[in-house]
């Protein structure tokens, strides 16, 4: 249970620059959708799959999920109780940043993997999508780690809980796959989601057989949605030190010792 608050969530200059990238981030969700346009490349895009095919990807959704907790924050700033419920919940911070973090790492590794499509500048449509990949990927988790270290409260996240961060991925995978198998032509948001994808990593020059390769791609999405509660579990430990800290500089027999 919390017992003080941090001196900062009371700032209003500081709620004010959450508000403000708040607003650029879901901002710029609207700019991507309004301004669509399908270009064909054979190597990462072959298909239209239409502007709102947009929000399939775990890189709109965390970073919406971002969104939605910034706005919470800045409100819980200026003063809104029900928005400082969501805000300072250790879980929902917890959930907020591994999620975030885990768009970000996996989108920069892509690159030397050639997984990750190359960033291009040269007109208008090229560096609007680069710069929402650049934000999503690299600036929000960025952002939202400095906001990580600073917990609103002393509260702390119990470990006990942290399987729950694993939900949400789960779900995710699992959706995905299924949408994939269902629909025609098939849409996997990431590569690792399709049966063929680990097949001809284990199994090149063999014939497919479908079910086989359901089967050998099954425990590497499970154990992709683990790596959820065990980074969430190097976060928890460290948002229960800061919180530590903050109980600490703020109790009364610290200060007058």
């Amino acid at each position: 249970m919390a017992t003080c608050e941090r001196p900062l969530m009371k700032n209003k200059s500081f709620g004010a620059l959450v508000l403000a990238m708040a607003v650029i981030a879901i901002g710029v969700i609207i700019l991507r959708i309004c301004c669509y346009q399908f270009e064909y490349d054979p190597k990462y895009y072959t298909v239209d799959y239409g502007r709102f095919n947009f929000f399939s990807y775990f890189t709109v959704q965390s970073n919406l999920y971002v969104c939605f907790y910034l706005f919470c924050l800045a409100f819980a700033v200026f003063g809104s109780a029900g928005a400082k419920r969501i805000a300072y919940h250790p879980m929902v911070r917890l959930t907020v940043m591994t999620y975030i973090l885990v768009t970000g790492v996996v989108y920069c590794a892509g690159f030397p993997l050639g997984m990750s499509p190359p960033l291009s500048w040269d007109n208008f449509q090229h560096a609007m999508l680069a710069s929402v990949q650049v934000l999503h990927h690299m600036i929000m988790p960025t952002f939202v780690f400095a906001l990580f270290l600073l917990p609103p409260t002393d509260a702390i996240i119990r470990d006990k809980k942290l399987p729950l961060v694993a939900v949400y991925p789960l779900v995710y995978s699992i959706f995905s796959i299924v949408r994939g198998a269902l629909t025609d032509p098939a849409f996997y948001p990431y590569p690792f989601f399709r049966p063929t994808f680990f097949w001809n990593i284990l199994c090149k020059g063999r014939e497919l057989h479908l079910p086989t390769a359901y089967l050998i791609m099954a425990p590497f999405v499970l154990a992709g949605v683990c790596l959820f509660p065990l980074i969430a579990l190097g976060l928890a430990k460290l948002h229960n030190k800061r919180s530590e800290q903050l109980r600490r500089s703020l109790s009364p027999e610290v200060t007058t010792a």
